[in-house]
């Protein structure tokens, strides 16, 4: 199982854009989350380097925003999506499958030229 299906993520394209999507209520932050995440550059250049400075533990955490959507807050072990202000539920995913989840949408955007 991939990590995508392992979120019950499905992705959509719409206007030529890929976009997830999810019909689990409790996924819901996360698809949101990885959508608003949607241009490569600031992936690479604000969130991954981030992300794999608490991975490698020179950081002890980091928590980046998304919008009205929440923040990640990332520690080594897990990373919490929260305080959505839209009404998602918060959700708490291990840190590795956050950034797999992250280092794929990242090379499904850069296909398409985002």
């Amino acid at each position: 199982m991939n990590v995508f299906e392992k979120y019950n993520l499905e992705l959509k394209t719409i206007l030529d854009r890929s976009h997830f999507v999810t019909d689990i209520e409790s996924f819901q932050i996360l698809a949101q989350f990885l959508d608003l995440w949607n241009r490569s550059k600031d992936i690479k250049e604000d969130l991954l380097p981030e992300l794999n400075a608490v991975v490698n533990g020179e950081m002890e955490f980091y928590d980046i925003g998304a919008d009205v959507v929440g923040l990640a807050y990332i520690e080594s072990n897990a990373t919490k999506l929260i305080g959505s202000n839209v009404g998602y539920s918060d959700l708490e995913l291990p840190t590795s499958d956050f950034k797999e989840l992250i280092i794929q949408w990242l090379s499904i955007l850069e296909k398409e030229g985002r």
